[in-house]
């Protein structure tokens, strides 16, 4: 009998395949081969895509002539809108067909920027933190002593504040971001996950995806990271929440 997924499996499930790339995917505007460089000029777009005689074409600014649209440049509506992100930061443009496989979408490295995207990365940065919390809670019952008193004490009073609101709530569950770096830095707990990562590269990391995380809770337009960095935190996130065998003696 196949095991129920629990709730940590349920959103990976969400943020890394059920969301898809037409989240982000504008409609396809089908150009006349007789006047497309005109109706290029008008709109100011950089690419056509023409439908001639049963055949899709495509043409860029800068190309002599149209030519056909290829299977490489083709990706389909189900695809994942992680999978297509990474697909994106290879090459710059890919056409969506439907089922009958005329094209009907445009996906472009630009598309990124747009909000299902900055979901999917803040899911998986919670979905990070959510992980680490339980390994402490299974693993780490002496987390407390790799805190400062200060921030002990923030998250105590926090605790304390909600448990008077009635929510059922730990301490753990009250820790920041930055606590849980701090948690597996000592001891180089760190190294269950990233056995060739020294202490700086962990803080380092640990700190880069807080600054990503505030920048997109806080809707913020420039990020501050390139995609190629998004990428590598999402690998990294990737690796930590696949590792299967913990052991901190």
């Amino acid at each position: 009998m196949k095991s129920a997924k629990n709730a940590m499996d349920r959103l990976r499930l969400l943020f890394e395949e059920q969301i898809t790339v037409m989240t982000i995917a504008e409609n396809l505007k089908v150009f006349d081969l007789n006047s497309f460089r005109e109706e290029m000029e008008a709109e100011n777009f950089n690419t056509a895509v023409i439908l001639h005689e049963g055949e899709w074409m495509k043409f860029d600014v800068g190309d002599d002539e149209p030519s056909p649209v290829s299977e490489d440049e083709l990706m389909p509506e189900s695809k994942p809108l992680l999978m297509a992100f990474r697909m994106l930061l290879e090459k710059r443009r890919f056409f969506i067909p439907d089922e009958k496989g005329d094209l009907q979408y445009v996906v472009t490295r630009t598309d990124l920027d747009k909000i299902p995207l900055r979901i999917g990365v803040f899911g998986l940065i919670s979905l990070l933190e959510t992980h680490l919390k339980e390994i402490m809670r299974r693993f780490i019952p002496d987390w407390e002593e790799s805190l400062s008193e200060n921030r002990l004490q923030q998250a105590t009073k926090l605790y304390e504040w909600k448990k008077e609101r009635g929510e059922e709530i730990d301490l753990v569950q009250c820790l920041q971001f930055g606590d849980l770096g701090s948690v597996f830095s000592k001891k180089q707990r760190f190294r269950n996950f990233e056995p060739d990562f020294s202490r700086d590269d962990w803080v380092n990391m640990m700190n880069g995806i807080g600054r990503l995380r505030d920048a997109l809770a806080h809707s913020q337009l420039r990020l501050g990271f390139s995609w190629e960095e998004v990428d590598k935190v999402i690998i990294f996130i990737r690796r930590i929440i696949d590792v299967q065998d913990i052991n901190f003696d």
